[in-house]
């Protein structure tokens, strides 16, 4: 039987979007699950840009006690086994109050902590410096699941970026003004960046913000592309194909994170140490130290002083020095197979650690061989837990894989990286018997490996045999198969039972996952 599970987090945009990897981890820890999301009208879009939410339920437009108490009775008809209140203030407490459940489990928000930060400056206090993130997956840890999901994730977009040129979104609002760096500043980025760097410029705006006339007299039209109040879902996507977002602390640096694009998030009144600075894996803050920062907890507060220092001291070429070397980053950035070992591209013998027993998948050659002629680069990830249960020593292992790589060479196929997890929360040596970030489903052996050899994560692909491997491959915003060979079958049936939607994702082995890939690959060039 399925678990019906109540997601609360009424606003706002930047704290709903921070919500998605924990959605995406109840997701993942409970397969078969209906998730309902209850939120405000005005977030509806971006809840369903998530790709995991069953059902979004809105909170009334109005306070009228009538329309609440409806709302009430049919969340209660739905019969809840589990509500997870990401938002803790006194409506969704209400809420979570009112509703039977089995179990019910609140978002810390530890508010003294955030109330010393900003009263006594205090950066050392304990639980400062916690994400958003990390507290919101605390409620999963209540409920006993594993959190592999710590970035915001939309599902994958089938949109490209433009590689003639690089396209810079520009977003100068913010839910309030003390938080806004000037927008003649943003302006003067938005010109230095055009000149400098052929950048085409997308400035996102509302009609609260100005647009200077500097930017229309020194950028042609051709160059320059003006959005006031444009619909949210709409500037997903626009961000999904822009090279970077530059932003203030607010809502839009988290969707850019969501979608897969770098932002340059400037940061004034507020601070990173509350936990609300973006996330992506290529994200940058730009702030200077003031001692009266942070005044406030969410960037309400007018300032005291004669200038606004936090804002004043931010230089605009130093954010077009930071935004440079992230176009350079992009523009050099390139896709990649982020494939299983065992399973996949050799038959699984499990916890077999000698490399005399090394034996091919039926078409793995050929299907790597295919996939470096397309211009993926080749990243092995394999969790190895056998070194945590004591299998066999870590050195062991790394000798298998080196083996495994040098006979790859042998048929002309140069693996980039093999990434390995020793870790296993359960094991028997102290050293690797932990929770870890890289064991998959968690993302960090891709992220690793994104790193090091410059990966878009969300132009790749993640193929194996298991439902660790799929999850992978949501985690990271990538695409993925699942391969029929190695443990394939029973977890395709598994996928059924779960998802329903294993036509689509299932592939005879690693030639046949290629192969579609190729076929999508095709559709993408030719849209």
């Amino acid at each position: 039987m399925s678990l019906k599970i109540l997601v609360i987090r009424l606003s706002s945009l930047g704290d709903i979007i921070l919500a998605s990897p924990t959605v995406l981890n109840l997701k993942i820890g409970y397969p078969q699950s209906r998730i309902t999301f209850l939120t405000k009208h005005k977030y509806r879009h971006i809840v369903k840009m998530f790709g995991t939410v069953d059902e979004i339920v809105l909170l009334p437009k109005s306070g009228n006690f009538t329309e609440q108490l409806s709302l009430l009775k049919s969340l209660e008809q739905q019969n809840f086994d589990i509500i997870v209140d990401l938002h803790s203030n006194f409506r969704s407490s209400l809420v979570r109050t009112v509703l039977t459940a089995g179990q019910k489990v609140v978002y810390p928000r530890n508010r003294s902590a955030r109330q010393r930060i900003v009263r006594f400056k205090d950066f050392t206090a304990p639980d400062s410096n916690t994400h958003t993130i990390d507290k919101y997956n605390d409620c999963l840890l209540q409920l006993g699941l594993a959190a592999p999901a710590f970035r915001p994730v939309f599902q994958k977009s089938n949109e490209r970026i433009s590689a003639e040129h690089a396209a810079v979104l520009i977003a100068p609002g913010a839910a309030f003004k003390n938080k806004q760096w000037p927008v003649e500043k943003f302006a003067e980025v938005a010109i230095k960046l055009h000149h400098s760097h052929q950048a085409k410029i997308i400035w996102a705006a509302t009609d609260k913000e100005s647009t200077p006339d500097k930017l229309t007299e020194q950028i042609s039209k051709d160059n320059l592309r003006l959005l006031s109040n444009h619909p949210i879902a709409e500037l997903a996507s626009i961000i999904s194909q822009a090279t970077l977002t530059i932003a203030n602390d607010s809502g839009i640096a988290h969707l850019s994170s969501a979608v897969g694009t770098p932002v340059i998030s400037i940061f004034g009144p507020t601070h990173p140490a509350l936990g609300f600075q973006p996330r992506g894996l290529l994200d940058n803050i730009v702030q200077v130290d003031v001692s009266c920062r942070p005044c406030s907890l969410h960037g309400k507060k007018i300032c005291f002083q004669k200038e606004q220092y936090c804002f004043t001291r931010i230089e605009p070429l130093e954010v077009v020095k930071r935004a440079g070397a992230l176009i350079s980053v992009r523009s050099m950035m390139t896709k990649a197979l982020f494939v299983d070992r065992d399973g996949t591209v050799i038959v699984d013998k499990p916890f077999d650690s000698d490399p005399a027993n090394i034996e091919f998948e039926n078409g793995s050659i050929e299907a790597l061989k295919k996939a470096q002629e397309s211009g993926f680069k080749l990243i092995i990830v394999t969790n190895q837990s056998g070194v945590a249960r004591g299998y066999f020593g870590i050195d062991k292992m790394k000798k298998f894989n080196s083996a495994l790589e040098q006979k790859l060479a042998e048929q002309n196929i140069k693996i980039d990286a093999i990434e390995y997890c020793p870790h296993y929360p359960t094991g028997t040596v102290a050293e690797y018997s932990f929770r870890c970030d890289c064991r998959k489903p968690a993302g960090g052996m891709a992220e690793k490996a994104a790193l090091e050899h410059n990966i878009d994560l969300r132009r790749s692909y993640v193929i194996g045999d298991k439902l660790d491997d799929l999850n992978l491959g949501r985690v990271i915003g990538a695409g993925y198969f699942l391969v029929l060979t190695g443990q394939g079958k029973e977890n395709s049936q598994k996928l059924q039972e779960d998802r329903g939607e294993s036509r689509n994702l299932v592939c005879n082995n690693l030639l046949a996952a290629i192969k579609k890939i190729e076929t999508l690959e095709n559709q993408y060039v030719q849209s």
